[in-house]
């Protein structure tokens, strides 16, 4: 009679590796990282007939938007912790299109708008709590030369950065280096960044700002 085979080794198969959690989750075509967003606060909804989306972005800004057609990035680089400038924000925003964007009253908010972003209403202008010297204390807010139509609403103390294109150093009947402008607005009220371009530059270096743009 035939012994029965042994086996080799009485222990149990280790268990397989549970897939690791992407670091990152889109919401409405819009990509976060996990680590950089309020969970909980998250939500999905319809207004008006359209797909709506709210997420909070630490340490407190607030993006309502509707579903993207084209993938779009936020990225928050967290707070600041110099001395001078304890607890400000920054947030980079990449191809968001008419979303509606709350900045933090009780942070000093710096908001960048790049890609083709182009549609969004950004309000940094709530009062902020006073530290170490209130004149320190203001909000900046930055659109890249290829955003166009996003409107800012500031307080006295706020600015916004409108980059734009303007015509190259020619030499030798060629373009050497193609520049980027800067219009810096401050003040309280709404800032409209293609009224702003067109009161500042004129009819034709806008035009040729537009042309360049992507």
């Amino acid at each position: 009679m035939t012994d029965p085979v042994k086996p080799i080794s009485g222990k149990k198969a280790a268990p397989a590796a549970k897939p690791a959690q992407p670091k990152t989750v889109k919401i409405g075509n819009v990509e976060f990282r996990r680590d950089q967003i309020e969970a909980d606060k998250t939500k999905t909804y319809t207004q008006n007939g359209k797909k709506m989306n709210t997420v909070f972005v630490k340490p407190g800004v607030q993006i309502d938007f509707p579903d993207q057609t084209k993938p779009a990035r936020v990225e928050s680089t967290g707070l600041r912790e110099e001395w001078y400038n304890p607890d400000s924000s920054y947030i980079h925003i990449y191809d968001l299109h008419d979303a509606k964007i709350y900045g933090n009253p009780n942070k000093s908010d710096y908001i960048d708008l790049h890609g083709n972003s182009s549609g969004n209403e950004i309000f940094v202008d709530k009062k902020e709590s006073w530290y170490v010297n209130g004149d320190m204390r203001r909000d900046r807010v930055e659109l890249g030369s290829d955003t166009s139509d996003n409107t800012v609403h500031m307080d006295e103390k706020d600015e916004t950065r409108i980059f734009y294109n303007q015509a190259g150093v020619i030499m030798n009947d060629h373009v050497v280096q193609d520049e980027i402008g800067v219009l810096r607005v401050q003040g309280k009220g709404e800032s409209a960044q293609e009224s702003q371009l067109q009161d500042a530059l004129g009819y034709g270096k806008y035009q040729n700002h537009k042309y360049s743009q992507k």
